[in-house]
Protein backbone atom coordinates (compact mmCIF):
# COMPACT_ATOMS: atom_id res chain seq x y z
CA UNK A 1 0.00 0.00 0.00
CA UNK A 2 1.47 3.32 -1.02
CA UNK A 3 1.46 6.22 1.43
CA UNK A 4 0.38 9.61 0.13
CA UNK A 5 0.18 12.83 2.10
CA UNK A 6 -2.98 14.73 1.34
CA UNK A 7 -4.87 17.49 3.15
CA UNK A 8 -8.03 16.33 4.86
CA UNK A 9 -10.59 17.25 7.41
CA UNK A 10 -11.87 15.78 10.65
CA UNK A 11 -14.40 12.98 10.27
CA UNK A 12 -16.82 12.06 13.01
CA UNK A 13 -18.87 8.91 13.46
CA UNK A 14 -22.09 10.90 13.32
CA UNK A 15 -24.86 8.59 12.01
CA UNK A 16 -22.34 5.86 11.10
CA UNK A 17 -23.70 3.44 13.67
CA UNK A 18 -27.27 3.99 12.47
CA UNK A 19 -26.18 3.50 8.86
CA UNK A 20 -24.42 0.24 9.68
CA UNK A 21 -27.45 -1.04 11.57
CA UNK A 22 -29.76 -0.15 8.69
CA UNK A 23 -27.53 -1.88 6.15
CA UNK A 24 -27.05 -4.97 8.29
CA UNK A 25 -30.80 -5.40 8.66
CA UNK A 26 -31.49 -5.20 4.93
CA UNK A 27 -31.44 -8.95 4.26
CA UNK A 28 -29.35 -10.87 6.80
CA UNK A 29 -30.05 -14.28 5.29
CA UNK A 30 -28.43 -13.52 1.94
CA UNK A 31 -26.05 -10.78 3.06
CA UNK A 32 -22.48 -11.47 1.97
CA UNK A 33 -19.86 -9.30 3.64
CA UNK A 34 -17.88 -7.34 1.07
CA UNK A 35 -16.22 -4.50 2.99
CA UNK A 36 -15.14 -4.23 6.62
CA UNK A 37 -13.67 -1.05 8.11
CA UNK A 38 -12.71 -1.17 11.79
CA UNK A 39 -11.33 1.77 13.74
CA UNK A 40 -10.06 3.65 10.67
CA UNK A 41 -8.02 6.71 11.65
CA UNK A 42 -5.89 8.95 9.47
CA UNK A 43 -3.66 11.84 10.45
CA UNK A 44 -1.93 14.42 8.27
CA UNK A 45 1.07 16.10 9.87
CA UNK A 46 -0.12 15.10 13.29
CA UNK A 47 -3.67 16.37 12.81
CA UNK A 48 -6.45 13.76 12.95
CA UNK A 49 -8.71 13.77 9.89
CA UNK A 50 -10.51 10.45 10.28
CA UNK A 51 -11.11 9.08 13.76
CA UNK A 52 -12.30 5.59 14.73
CA UNK A 53 -14.45 5.14 11.65
CA UNK A 54 -16.31 1.81 11.37
CA UNK A 55 -18.36 0.46 8.48
CA UNK A 56 -19.54 -2.87 7.14
CA UNK A 57 -21.02 -3.34 3.68
CA UNK A 58 -22.66 -6.45 2.32
CA UNK A 59 -23.56 -7.44 -1.21
CA UNK A 60 -26.17 -5.07 -2.61
CA UNK A 61 -25.75 -2.34 0.02
CA UNK A 62 -25.88 1.30 -1.08
CA UNK A 63 -24.34 3.73 1.42
CA UNK A 64 -23.64 7.43 0.87
CA UNK A 65 -21.04 9.59 2.60
CA UNK A 66 -22.11 13.22 2.70
CA UNK A 67 -20.88 16.41 4.24
CA UNK A 68 -19.32 19.76 3.35
CA UNK A 69 -16.20 20.11 1.22
CA UNK A 70 -13.21 19.06 3.26
CA UNK A 71 -15.15 16.76 5.55
CA UNK A 72 -13.05 13.70 4.72
CA UNK A 73 -15.16 11.74 2.27
CA UNK A 74 -12.38 11.22 -0.24
CA UNK A 75 -9.88 10.33 2.48
CA UNK A 76 -12.07 7.40 3.57
CA UNK A 77 -12.53 6.16 0.00
CA UNK A 78 -8.81 6.36 -0.74
CA UNK A 79 -7.94 4.40 2.38
CA UNK A 80 -10.37 1.68 1.32
CA UNK A 81 -9.00 1.69 -2.21
CA UNK A 82 -5.48 1.36 -0.85
CA UNK A 83 -3.99 4.52 -2.35
CA UNK A 84 -3.70 6.13 1.09
CA UNK A 85 -2.29 4.51 4.22
CA UNK A 86 -4.42 4.59 7.38
CA UNK A 87 -2.68 5.78 10.51
CA UNK A 88 -4.46 2.97 12.33
CA UNK A 89 -7.33 0.57 11.89
CA UNK A 90 -8.15 -2.39 9.69
CA UNK A 91 -9.75 -2.46 6.24
CA UNK A 92 -10.55 -5.63 4.32
CA UNK A 93 -12.37 -6.44 1.08
CA UNK A 94 -13.74 -9.97 1.21
CA UNK A 95 -11.06 -10.78 3.75
CA UNK A 96 -8.16 -9.23 1.79
CA UNK A 97 -6.28 -6.30 3.30
CA UNK A 98 -6.85 -2.98 1.57
CA UNK A 99 -4.13 -2.12 -0.92
CA UNK A 100 -3.23 -5.71 -1.77
CA UNK A 101 -3.57 -6.95 -5.33
CA UNK A 102 -6.35 -9.28 -4.23
CA UNK A 103 -8.36 -6.43 -2.68
CA UNK A 104 -7.84 -4.04 -5.58
CA UNK A 105 -9.03 -6.66 -8.06
CA UNK A 106 -12.38 -6.66 -6.25
CA UNK A 107 -12.91 -2.88 -6.46
CA UNK A 108 -14.16 -0.60 -9.20
CA UNK A 109 -13.64 3.07 -8.46
CA UNK A 110 -14.29 6.61 -9.61
CA UNK A 111 -11.91 8.79 -7.63
CA UNK A 112 -10.78 12.37 -8.33
CA UNK A 113 -7.40 12.76 -10.03
CA UNK A 114 -7.20 8.97 -10.40
CA UNK A 115 -8.49 8.40 -13.91
CA UNK A 116 -5.17 7.02 -15.15
CA UNK A 117 -6.23 7.23 -18.77
CA UNK A 118 -3.96 7.56 -21.79
CA UNK A 119 -5.17 10.86 -23.22
CA UNK A 120 -3.70 10.31 -26.69
CA UNK A 121 -5.66 7.07 -27.12
CA UNK A 122 -9.35 6.67 -27.77
CA UNK A 123 -11.81 5.80 -25.06
CA UNK A 124 -12.20 2.36 -26.63
CA UNK A 125 -8.47 1.68 -26.53
CA UNK A 126 -8.34 2.73 -22.89
CA UNK A 127 -11.19 0.45 -21.81
CA UNK A 128 -9.79 -2.49 -23.80
CA UNK A 129 -6.45 -1.99 -22.05
CA UNK A 130 -8.08 -2.02 -18.62
CA UNK A 131 -10.11 -5.11 -19.48
CA UNK A 132 -6.92 -6.93 -20.48
CA UNK A 133 -5.29 -5.86 -17.19
CA UNK A 134 -8.25 -7.43 -15.39
CA UNK A 135 -7.44 -10.74 -17.04
CA UNK A 136 -9.81 -10.91 -20.00
CA UNK A 137 -8.57 -12.17 -23.35
CA UNK A 138 -8.96 -10.06 -26.46
CA UNK A 139 -12.35 -11.38 -27.53
CA UNK A 140 -13.85 -11.15 -24.03
CA UNK A 141 -12.44 -7.64 -23.59
CA UNK A 142 -14.09 -6.47 -26.81
CA UNK A 143 -17.40 -8.01 -25.73
CA UNK A 144 -17.30 -6.25 -22.34
CA UNK A 145 -16.51 -2.89 -23.89
CA UNK A 146 -19.30 -3.27 -26.45
CA UNK A 147 -21.79 -4.06 -23.70
CA UNK A 148 -20.77 -0.98 -21.72
CA UNK A 149 -20.87 1.14 -24.87
CA UNK A 150 -24.50 0.21 -25.37
CA UNK A 151 -25.47 0.39 -21.69
CA UNK A 152 -23.95 3.83 -21.04
CA UNK A 153 -24.29 5.26 -24.57
CA UNK A 154 -20.54 5.74 -24.99
CA UNK A 155 -20.18 5.58 -28.78
CA UNK A 156 -18.91 9.13 -29.18
CA UNK A 157 -16.53 8.91 -26.22
CA UNK A 158 -15.09 5.57 -27.31
CA UNK A 159 -14.37 6.85 -30.80
CA UNK A 160 -12.52 9.99 -29.67
CA UNK A 161 -9.04 10.59 -28.34
CA UNK A 162 -9.49 11.46 -24.70
CA UNK A 163 -7.67 14.77 -24.95
CA UNK A 164 -10.60 15.83 -27.15
CA UNK A 165 -13.33 14.75 -24.75
CA UNK A 166 -15.35 16.94 -22.40
CA UNK A 167 -15.29 16.61 -18.61
CA UNK A 168 -18.67 14.90 -18.66
CA UNK A 169 -17.51 12.40 -21.27
CA UNK A 170 -14.45 11.58 -19.18
CA UNK A 171 -16.65 11.11 -16.11
CA UNK A 172 -18.83 8.60 -17.96
CA UNK A 173 -15.74 6.75 -19.14
CA UNK A 174 -14.41 6.60 -15.57
CA UNK A 175 -17.68 5.03 -14.47
CA UNK A 176 -17.54 2.52 -17.33
CA UNK A 177 -14.03 1.55 -16.29
CA UNK A 178 -15.24 1.00 -12.72
CA UNK A 179 -17.87 -1.46 -13.97
CA UNK A 180 -15.46 -3.56 -16.04
CA UNK A 181 -15.42 -7.12 -14.77
CA UNK A 182 -18.43 -6.63 -12.47
CA UNK A 183 -16.41 -5.94 -9.27
CA UNK A 184 -18.29 -6.67 -6.02
CA UNK A 185 -17.35 -3.29 -4.48
CA UNK A 186 -17.76 0.12 -6.13
CA UNK A 187 -16.20 3.26 -4.62
CA UNK A 188 -17.67 6.33 -6.27
CA UNK A 189 -16.51 9.85 -5.39
CA UNK A 190 -18.95 12.44 -6.80
CA UNK A 191 -19.70 10.19 -9.79
CA UNK A 192 -22.62 12.31 -10.99
CA UNK A 193 -20.66 15.55 -11.07
CA UNK A 194 -20.44 17.02 -14.60
CA UNK A 195 -23.13 14.67 -15.89
CA UNK A 196 -26.27 15.87 -17.64
CA UNK A 197 -29.65 14.49 -16.58
CA UNK A 198 -29.68 11.76 -19.21
CA UNK A 199 -26.21 10.53 -18.28
CA UNK A 200 -27.10 10.64 -14.58
CA UNK A 201 -30.07 8.34 -15.19
CA UNK A 202 -27.89 5.97 -17.20
CA UNK A 203 -25.45 5.75 -14.28
CA UNK A 204 -28.11 4.88 -11.73
CA UNK A 205 -29.81 2.45 -14.09
CA UNK A 206 -26.48 0.65 -14.50
CA UNK A 207 -26.16 0.34 -10.73
CA UNK A 208 -29.72 -0.99 -10.48
CA UNK A 209 -28.81 -3.71 -12.96
CA UNK A 210 -26.06 -4.80 -10.55
CA UNK A 211 -28.07 -5.52 -7.40
CA UNK A 212 -25.30 -7.60 -5.80
CA UNK A 213 -22.64 -4.89 -6.01
CA UNK A 214 -21.89 -3.04 -2.77
CA UNK A 215 -21.68 0.70 -3.43
CA UNK A 216 -20.07 3.38 -1.27
CA UNK A 217 -20.62 6.82 -2.77
CA UNK A 218 -19.45 10.26 -1.69
CA UNK A 219 -21.84 12.94 -2.85
CA UNK A 220 -23.38 16.36 -2.24
CA UNK A 221 -26.47 15.68 -4.36
CA UNK A 222 -29.75 15.08 -2.57
CA UNK A 223 -30.98 12.91 -5.42
CA UNK A 224 -27.96 10.60 -4.98
CA UNK A 225 -28.61 10.41 -1.23
CA UNK A 226 -32.24 9.50 -1.82
CA UNK A 227 -31.20 6.55 -4.00
CA UNK A 228 -29.05 5.02 -1.24
CA UNK A 229 -30.30 2.79 1.54
CA UNK A 230 -28.25 4.52 4.25
CA UNK A 231 -26.24 7.70 4.69
CA UNK A 232 -23.32 8.70 6.89
CA UNK A 233 -22.96 12.38 7.76
CA UNK A 234 -19.43 13.73 8.09
CA UNK A 235 -18.41 16.99 9.76
CA UNK A 236 -15.76 19.51 8.81
CA UNK A 237 -13.02 20.14 11.39
CA UNK A 238 -13.38 22.77 14.06
CA UNK A 239 -11.14 25.88 13.87
CA UNK A 240 -9.00 24.38 16.64
CA UNK A 241 -8.50 21.17 14.67
CA UNK A 242 -7.68 23.16 11.54
CA UNK A 243 -4.89 24.86 13.50
CA UNK A 244 -3.70 21.49 14.73
CA UNK A 245 -4.60 22.12 18.34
Amino acid sequence: MSCVSDPGAAVTRQSAADAIATVAASDPEVRENVLTVEGLSREFRGRPVVQSFDLSLGAGDRVALHGPNGSGKTTILRCIMGTLCPTSGLISVRGHAAGTCEARALIGSVLPQDRAFYLRLTGEANLLFVARLRGYDGRAAVRLVRELEQELQLSETLSRRLDRCSTGMMQKLSFARALLGEPPLLLLDEPTRSLDDASLELLWAALERRPRAAVLIATHRRDDLARCGATIGLEAPSPEEQRGK
